[in-house]
């Protein structure tokens, strides 16, 4: 199958131009026409462009982003079916789990969750800050809908300089 993909392919596309912030395909209207028939699809055995075939282009835009150590070509994507980020999705809610177990029991203190949870008391308190995340914010994690380059390690590195302003937050983890 992964050959007969790779031949459709060939078949299909003209030309790929990669821009500064967009991806540009031209595929042949009449070989896609012929694909989504289930006809043979014949592969141009030469590089000549026929000149009488019709061109359809696709444009997708893109962003070049550091994540992590490498550099990654991110395609954006209206499909909004990411699924969510389970390790963001778990500091979030511990955060909001340690809040509620601090108001719930006025004796507890944080230096007692953090010998029982067997964590340092400087990480319950910067996990504590993300309980003050923009209501918009933490539904775009549990959606998985926030900027590919946050991750629950950039989020926790980011959160002792988390400003109160929600417009704020949202300009310094990445959000439009």
């Amino acid at each position: 199958m992964p050959e007969q993909n790779r031949s459709i392919v060939k078949a299909l596309v003209r030309r790929v131009e990669i821009g500064p912030d967009s991806v540009k395909v031209d595929l042949s209207q009449d070989r896609l026409a012929a694909v989504l028939r289930s006809e043979h699809v014949e592969l141009p055995r030469n590089k000549v462009v026929d000149p009488s075939d019709r061109v359809l282009t696709l444009t997708a835009p893109v962003q070049l982003t550091r994540l992590g150590r490498e550099m990654k070509l991110l395609v954006g994507d209206s499909s909004d079916n990411r699924a969510p980020d389970l390790s963001l999705l778990r500091i979030v809610a511990h955060a909001h789990d340690v809040q509620r177990r601090l108001s719930q029991n006025t004796t507890l203190t944080v230096h007692d969750i953090a010998r029982e949870e067997h964590v340092t008391s400087d990480y319950l308190y910067i996990l504590l800050r993300l309980r003050w995340l923009a209501p918009d914010i933490t539904t775009a994690i549990i959606n998985g809908r926030q900027p590919p380059q946050l991750n629950a390690k950039r989020l926790m590195r980011l959160t002792a300089q988390l400003p109160t302003d929600w417009s704020e937050q949202k300009a310094l983890l990445g959000f439009r």
